[in-house]
């Protein structure tokens, strides 16, 4: 016998790591913030792609350009409920991670609705929308997420929003401590995002953390990191957490985060 052959029945137990697998161990080895510059350009590019107006792909948000560029699009109304604002009052809203143009609808009736949008690529997405032929009704300008002190002043929002954005952040720990430092006392940071998305999207691209629900308490882990309970570890002392279900579907969850 040979020595393949005595050794042929134990091939099949030597796992050949898969792209997941691999960029897990990325990760976990280098940690996002060394991963997050390399898929810069692929951001950019899906934002093109969603903005053409000959766009139709399902899979592409085929309404966003059309939604977010609507003059009359109403303040969404699970946010408006978060909102203690007198009618007559001017109320100031900051969107961060907002992409190209922001989700929020700049309309509330018997309020004054400012908004402030940031995003680490806005000088990319500027660009981006003068190619697209769009003039932004709220003009997206430059923030990371995880220094918003060093860019709005703090104790200054009546509302801190972001979807779909600070999963895809260098750290989102910081990103959510700096989020709750420039909301006003007793006012709310509103999370909005799709449930564990780096084990959903394969670890790919920006897709680099988990934000999940353990027993109605909100998580974040990644590769090589354990799951640190929000509420308990990063904002103890500073605010109140609470999750709920998301508009958006049953894949993603809200995580409402009041300031005390």
């Amino acid at each position: 016998m040979s020595l393949r052959d005595v050794l042929r029945p134990y091939w099949s137990r030597i796992a050949i790591p898969s792209e997941e697998t691999t960029r897990a161990r990325e990760i976990a080895k280098l940690g996002p913030e060394n991963r997050w510059g390399r898929f810069h350009n692929e951001e950019i590019d899906f934002w093109d792609r969603v903005l053409d107006v000959r766009n139709v792909d399902p899979e592409l948000w085929p309404e966003t350009r059309f939604l977010r560029t609507h003059p009359g699009l109403l303040l969404q109304k699970y946010l408006t409920e978060l909102i203690d604002a007198p009618a007559g009052s001017r109320v100031e809203i900051l969107d961060v991670g907002a992409g190209p143009l922001t989700s929020l609808g700049k309309k509330w009736p018997g309020h004054e609705v400012h908004i402030t949008a940031v995003d680490a690529n806005a000088a990319e997405y500027d660009r981006l929308l003068a190619k697209q032929g769009i003039e932004p009704l709220c003009r997206t300008v430059p923030g990371c997420a995880e220094e918003l002190s060093s860019v709005v002043p703090p104790s200054s929002f009546d509302l801190v929003h972001a979807r779909n954005s600070i999963d895809h952040t260098k750290d989102p720990l910081k990103a959510i401590r700096e989020m709750v430092n420039v909301v006003k006392p007793g006012r709310y940071v509103f999370l909005n995002h799709k449930i564990s998305e780096g084990r959903v999207e394969k670890y790919t691209e920006y897709h680099q953390w988990n934000f999940f629900l353990h027993r109605s308490r909100f998580y974040i882990d990644r590769p090589g990191m354990r799951a640190i309970d929000v509420g308990k570890k990063v904002l103890r002392g500073i605010a109140d957490v609470t999750v709920g279900p998301s508009p958006d579907g049953r894949e993603w969850f809200c995580a409402m985060i009041r300031r005390r």
